[in-house]
């Protein structure tokens, strides 16, 4: 088993034999692709609805009060556990929790109401989460920096233009909504996936939580140390090639196939980081209750259950992200090109299925 370092703690994994893995994902993508071109020819899912949003003001004030006993030995566990990941999972589970949690919001409550510019769109959102993933992956020293920089840009933000800003510039909340559309609970992901609104920014946003998880896993391999590259540099490019290589891929579509990328960064999400959050989540919650010299169990962590977590958490998501861009191209294509129109596409999942895959297992 490998121990791979982290921002806190350490990411569990077990090499499995990577041809095989990589061979199954790959048969398994194509034969899906074979059976939605041939059986699934009409669009099924309509977007949903939107739904009105009830003001979590108490929650979020109980929040901000608990944040200022947080012991200081705790914050990296809360920010880098629980906050990344944990807040990710349960979005996943129950919809966008952040946009409840998120006492920074209250700061909306005294907005001046100014209008949003409709060209920033998602970007402020994609600067800040490649800010937060440079800290957690290049500069993890630098987190109190960022967490002031980050309150005084969103309180600033809400309250110029309200709500509208944790909406869409607020990279948290975007992360959390985005993986909140495949919450079960709020009706069908497909239909929520095909609802997300295509702005300017959100193939960036895309980018940039797919590439810093593909850099985690490349920035800790001994291969990476003997480059001397420098990991902001190797961050940024990794970013850059996700962000290129979908827009090479979907050229044709803009941003209206991003959505279809959800699933595979929610894989991702659990793949690459269920070892860290179920060993050193337990440390976070005993660090923020004083607990010291806490050691947590790893029964999660064995090495079986890693594995099996990984190859279903990556294969779930990709199968999810075909059946979606698959629906959703049915009405963006004319018939002729229906199915030869998604070869790209498919052509740069089954990159991204076996890139992560090989990621996640050759380390």
């Amino acid at each position: 088993m490998t121990v791979l370092a982290h921002g806190v703690g350490a990411r569990h994994d077990l090499p499995l034999p990577l041809d095989l893995v990589m061979q199954g994902a790959a048969v398994a993508l194509l034969a899906s692709f074979l059976a939605l071109g041939l059986l699934w020819t009409k669009p099924r899912f309509d977007a949903a609805a939107p739904t009105s949003e009830r003001d979590w003001w108490p929650v979020r004030v109980l929040v901000a009060v608990g944040l200022v006993f947080v012991p200081a030995q705790a914050w990296p566990h809360l920010v880098f556990v629980l906050l990344w990941v944990g807040v990710a999972v349960l979005s996943m589970l129950f919809g966008p929790v952040w946009r409840v949690l998120n006492p920074l919001r209250l700061a909306a409550r005294v907005t001046l109401g100014r209008t949003y510019p409709e060209r920033l769109g998602h970007w402020p959102a994609a600067l800040g989460l490649l800010a937060f993933t440079w800290v957690e992956l290049v500069e993890p020293d630098a987190l109190p920096w960022f967490l002031v920089a980050y309150a005084v840009v969103n309180v600033a933000g809400g309250v110029v233009f309200g709500r509208t800003w944790f909406e869409r510039a607020d990279g948290f909340e975007v992360f959390s909504t985005l993986l909140g559309r495949l919450s079960p609970l709020h009706g069908n992901p497909f239909r929520a996936l095909v609802a997300t609104p295509v702005r300017p920014g959100l193939v960036a946003v895309v980018a940039v939580l797919l590439g810093s998880t593909a850099f985690d896993s490349i920035g800790s391999s001994l291969a990476w140390d003997s480059l001397s590259v420098p990991d902001s540099l190797g961050l940024v490019v990794t970013v850059g090639l996700v962000a290129g290589s979908y827009v090479l891929a979907c050229r044709s579509f803009g941003g209206e196939l991003a959505h279809s990328l959800v699933p595979i960064i929610a894989g991702y999400v659990v793949a690459h980081y269920f070892s860290l959050l179920a060993v050193e989540g337990q440390r976070a919650f005993a660090l923020l209750f004083g607990v010291s010299g806490f050691t947590p169990s790893d029964a999660l962590a064995a090495p079986v259950l890693v594995a099996s977590v990984q190859i279903g958490a990556v294969l779930a998501g990709h199968l999810v992200a075909v059946v979606s861009a698959h629906d959703r191209t049915l009405r963006l294509l004319p018939p002729q090109k229906q199915l030869t129109g998604q070869v790209p596409l498919l052509v740069l999942m089954v990159g991204y299925t076996s890139g992560g895959l090989a990621l996640l297992f050759a380390a």
